[in-house]
This record gives structure tokens, sequence and C-alpha cells, in this order.
């Protein structure tokens, strides 16, 4: 159902890059949803300290109809004109070699919702803006300063759409100042990769929990105090960490409760194929979060046919209910052994095909590209 009619110029605050090839995953993840249905371009500027020249532009073709431009520069400062002035030469790299974008489909409003803005403005395209930023819910976006706020609310009033990735960041969204269009589309799973596979029966109980395991965020420390209390109940478990960022105070943490290697293992940083091996040999995924919106980890667990223990954070409850698994309190680490303790008694009872088959519905690449798709016309349409 692929249509050439509109050429989509994504721009994001976080995008892949050969520095950070995990930083902003889920905007190309729609990115290349939408490819399905549309041409797509996505332009992104990094400062790169190690080039030997001023700037690099690196050109990747990765799916049929998406067309990546990474303009990598070296600067001794780094200063908001180096940005401006990349994505300008950006937008004539692609305006020369692919023609002008009919809309900029941006991601994360702040900071790249001023460059959005001028690019609008310069070149006449409308933009729209997706969400997935939970500043706006542990106020962080409150805190930076009023006048600053002030303009990027004004951003994104003027955008054609702002679609928040849960209905519960849009609630946050306009509480905040941001009054716009709204809609409501979900992040994207890859579910060619997240399959749903029967689970082994085996003594040992694999709990999977997957995360940058920031402790202010992941309540990781929670988590590890849990399992040092559910060990004194039962002894037929491990839980294994995916890790995408080290921390040694977690680490000693798990070492002083005398956790590693017996009850804990971190894994360190995976593939997306090796979360999904992961995944396949585990009875559930926990979550111990302080806030969170949708982790995109809850709905890879579910394509896997995996039920999930969560914290009722954010937009979590939109999708998680008693057919896919457990919402506990925040912060409340005796509902959490108590809850742990259930589910490897009744991971079984969870129906795996309910789950792979809500995650295709809800996340797809075909479901969540064709939602966008509607919304292009939309806009673009009036």
């Amino acid at each position: 159902m692929q249509s050439d009619k509109y050429t989509i110029l994504f721009l994001s605050s976080w995008y892949p890059t050969r520095l950070f090839p995990f930083r902003g995953d889920f905007v190309k993840r729609h990115a290349k949803a939408v490819s399905l249905y549309t041409k797509v371009l996505c332009l992104h500027v990094i400062k790169d300290q190690s080039l030997k020249r001023k700037y690099e532009i690196v050109e990747n073709n990765n799916a049929e109809n998406l067309v990546e431009v990474i303009f990598y520069f070296n600067s001794k400062r780094l200063s908001k004109l180096k940005y401006i002035y990349y994505y300008i030469r950006g937008m004539q790299y692609i305006q020369k070699k692919f023609g002008k974008p009919d809309l900029i489909h941006a991601n994360v409003l702040y900071p790249i919702g001023s460059i959005v803005f001028m690019l609008s403005v310069l070149y006449k395209i409308p933009y729209i803006f997706t969400e997935h930023w939970t500043g706006f819910l542990n106020g962080t976006y409150q805190r930076i300063n009023f006048f600053k706020r002030r303009f990027y609310n004004y951003i994104g009033k003027k955008a054609r759409k702002v679609i928040p990735v849960t209905a519960n960041l849009k609630k946050a969204m306009m509480a905040s100042g941001v009054h716009a269009k709204y809609a409501v589309i979900p992040n994207v799973v890859e579910t060619d990769i997240f399959q749903h596979q029967s689970k082994p029966d085996e003594y040992k109980k694999s709990i999977l929990h997957v995360s940058n395991i920031r402790d202010e965020h992941k309540n990781i420390s929670g988590l590890l105090r849990s399992i040092s209390k559910l060990r004194l109940i039962r002894q037929d478990f491990v839980l294994n960490i995916i890790n995408s960022e080290e921390n040694e105070a977690l680490i000693k943490l798990s070492d002083s409760l005398g956790l590693t290697g017996n009850y804990v293992n971190f894994c360190g940083k995976k593939e997306y194929a090796e979360v999904a091996q992961y995944m396949a040999k585990s009875a559930f995924l926990v979550l111990f979060s302080n806030y969170e919106n949708l982790p995109c980890v809850i709905v890879e667990a579910f394509a896997a046919g995996l039920p999930v223990l969560s914290t009722d954070v954010g937009g979590i409850k939109e999708h998680l209910d008693k057919e896919k698994g457990i919402l506990i309190e925040k912060g409340n680490e005796e509902q959490l052994v108590e809850k742990l303790n259930f589910m490897l008694g009744h991971y079984q009872d969870y129906d795996k095909q309910l789950l792979a088959n809500y995650a295709y519905e809800n996340f797809s690449f075909e479901k969540v590209g064709y939602k966008y798709l509607k919304i292009y016309q939309e806009v673009l349409n009036v």
C-alpha cells in the first residue's frame, strides 16, 4: 500500500548515529513504519569530536523508501549557531537531491522544536510533532526557563498536529501549557524479531528486566532489595538484567545483598535479537520504575508472549491490564515481593498468543505506519 504522494522529513531531538546507536531508536522505528506507505527522509545533526575535518555527511539507505542524512561536525565550541548552520546545510542537501519535502515530522519538542520552527518558516513547510519525552512527566519541562518554555509551547501550538505516544503524556503536555491539536499514536515494536515462543518449564525460572538502570528512574535498588526478600520465600528463580548503561553502585548493592551470580545477573548491553532470545527463555518481564511513558520493552514483551509486572506509572495502564500482567504501586517493595512470588507461580496462566496478537494489532510497523499515513492525509489535505 505504498504511496509516493508525500515526502516526509523526519527531524528529531534524538536519533541513532554511529556515536549513539540506540539513542532515539524508537524514532527510527516510527520512520521505518511510515516508509511502508510513503517516502521518508531523516535528517540529523550531531557533534563528533573524533572528526579530522569540519564536517562529514553520511547518507544511509536503510529501507526501500527510507533515507538517512546524518551531518557530523567538529567544533571547539558547541553552539546553537553551529546546529542551525548544519541543519540549513542539511536542508539544502535534501532539497537538491530529493526535492522539497511536503511535511516535517518532528520528534521530541524540546530542544529540536526551535530548529523545526525555523526550517518551517524558511522553507514554508508545515510540521507535526510526535512526543516521547518523560520530561513532561517528571517535572523537567516545567523547570525550563519561563520564556523559553513559552516559546516551545507556541511551537507546539503552531504544529498541524501533536502526537504523544500515550494519552497520559498528552494530559501531561496539556498541563504543561502545550495547547495543540492532539492525536495519540503509540511506539512501534519489531514483531518480526520479538515473537511468541513456548517457554520451557525449568526449575530456575528467569525473570527479565531491560533498561538503562538509572536508579532515580528505574528504581533498580528497590527491585534488588525486593529480590533479596523474595529469596527468603523461594529459590527457584533468577533475575536477568539487560543494562544498556553501567552502574557500579547497583552492582555493589547486589553484591552486598549476596545476589550477584546466584539470583541476579547483570547481562550488559544487548542487540534487539539478543533481547528477543532472553525473552524467549523468560517467564515474565518486571519493571519497578518511578516514572515512565510507555517503555518499548513492555510492548516487546507482549510480542514475545511475556506477561508484565510493572508499577502503575505514566501510560503503562493504557495497555497493561489483568490479561497481560499486573500493575503495582510505585515504590511499594512489599507489594513487589508479593506479586513477584505470584507471577513465578502463575506466569504460564497467561494467554501468550493473546499477548502477541495485541502487540501486532496495536504496535506493529504496518498498523502504526498506516495511522501516521492517515494523519499526513488529514493535515496536508486541509
